[in-house]
């Protein structure tokens, strides 16, 4: 998040904090003005004269904090200016409050920081500090006022400069605080805007239940870049006649047809937890056990494989009711050692897995045909309780000195994982 934009929040939440103190001013001036009538009229602890002027002065800044209200709350109208403005008034108001109705010592002197403290409500430090220079300058002129008046007991200067001074700090520490409090919302929200954006590259890789794992883990996300041999459970997968087909096909048609089918497959990958490795053409290559442990992953990637056949059949029949291009996918899954981590350079890099566990799954995939899900015997050992088999018998393999026992995982409810 940006300054300007964090600034912007600001200046939306002042206003709503200006909207507030509009509220406040209102209500807190009919109290006082209730309160005027009753010392007069009840406790008879007022004089007339003094009465009448707070009468006139407590009606006429109603009158303001009226138009005020019903300029920025009902109207919407507001600028940021404003809010020193209003914070001046304030204080104009209740510096002639004092000094007309000769409360030099009243009760009211307090409000000079009820004033203060109100302000933060707008979330700027620059009118806090406004509003305690206001004060303290109100203050002041109450102060000067009160001298030469014989029905007034004078104001020391000791106890004057103290209530300034007061004010001023006040002001200072308040508006540090508010200072402090928009520094701490804009390092906040940078890191959430920078965990956003790292969950968001996560996600291409891993569901985003993983994702949030894997930046709320110690490691953070530097567990996908760090090289490491660990045990995985790889699954690819591979389209069937793809390159007749991609050459029979227009661009645009070819790039659509994939990005449906990709779209379709990743998201049975992620519901999962699989590991998205990489995307090589047509091919699919998906992780299990990388980047967190995953004791089932064997497991995994058998559900993972036989949900995305299923997928690919409904696919299919939607594509062949729009009178479309059907797709035919074979699977393989086999587990052994490899060495995962990000790989590339400064500017560019890609998290993948290597070794000669992901050769060999991919050769078992080329083995298997449209529909098929062709399993190693190194995953069928350690899924055997799970599901269920066709033995296919050992199979020769490019690369490869000695053939290696080859398994079908068989549908329906037998080739389910068991709850």
């Amino acid at each position: 998040m940006t300054k300007d934009k964090l600034d912007a929040f600001f200046s939306t939440e002042e206003k709503s904090g200006e909207q507030t103190i509009k509220l406040i001013r209102l209500a807190a001036i009919a109290v006082f003005f209730l309160n005027e009538l009753f010392n007069f009229h009840v406790l008879g602890v007022v004089e007339r004269r003094l009465h009448m002027r707070a009468v006139w002065l407590l009606l006429s800044w109603e009158a303001y904090a009226a138009a005020a209200w019903y300029l920025v709350n009902r109207r919407g109208v507001y600028a940021r200016w404003m809010k020193y403005v209003s914070t001046g008034i304030d204080a104009l108001f209740l510096t002639l409050i004092l000094v007309l109705v000769e409360g030099n010592n009243g009760p009211l002197v307090p409000m000079y920081y009820i004033l203060i403290i109100l302000s933060a409500l707008r979330y700027s430090h620059r009118e806090i500090f406004a509003s305690a220079g206001f004060s303290a300058a109100g203050y002041a002129a109450v102060w000067y006022y009160s001298f030469g008046n014989p029905r007034l007991v004078p104001i020391s200067a000791y106890v004057a400069v103290i209530q300034i001074l007061i004010m001023v700090l006040m002001g200072v520490f308040a508006g540090y605080v508010v200072k402090k409090m928009r520094g701490l919302v804009l390092k906040f929200a940078h890191n959430l805007v920078r965990r956003e954006l790292a969950e968001s590259a996560l996600s291409r890789y891993v569901s985003h239940q993983v994702a949030r794992k894997i930046l709320d883990s110690p490691e953070g996300g530097a567990i996908m870049s760090e090289g490491r041999r660990t045990h995985a459970a790889i699954l690819i997968s591979d389209i069937r006649g793809f390159t007749p087909m991609s050459e029979a096909m227009g661009p645009v048609e070819l790039v659509r047809l994939l990005n449906l089918y990709f779209s379709r497959m990743v998201d049975v990958v992620f519901k999962h937890d699989g590991t998205l490795d990489k995307f090589v053409g047509d091919a699919l290559i998906v992780v299990f056990n990388d980047p967190f442990e995953q004791p089932d992953a064997e497991r995994r990637a058998l559900a993972c494989a036989a949900e995305m056949q299923t997928e690919i059949a409904a696919f299919n029949k939607e594509q062949e009711a729009a009178g479309k291009r059907t797709l035919g996918v074979g699977i393989g899954v086999h587990c052994g050692p490899v060495v995962a981590g990000n790989i590339g350079s400064e500017s560019r890099m890609d998290y993948t897995v290597m070794g000669t566990t992901v050769n060999f799954t991919s050769r078992l995939q080329g083995k298997a045909p449209a529909g098929a899900v062709y399993v190693s015997a190194a995953v069928k050992n350690k899924t055997s309780g799970d599901f269920s088999y066709r033995d296919l018998g050992p199979m020769e393999f490019k690369g490869y000195s000695e053939p290696a026992g080859v398994y079908e995982l068989l549908p329906g409810p037998a080739g389910q994982p068991v709850a």
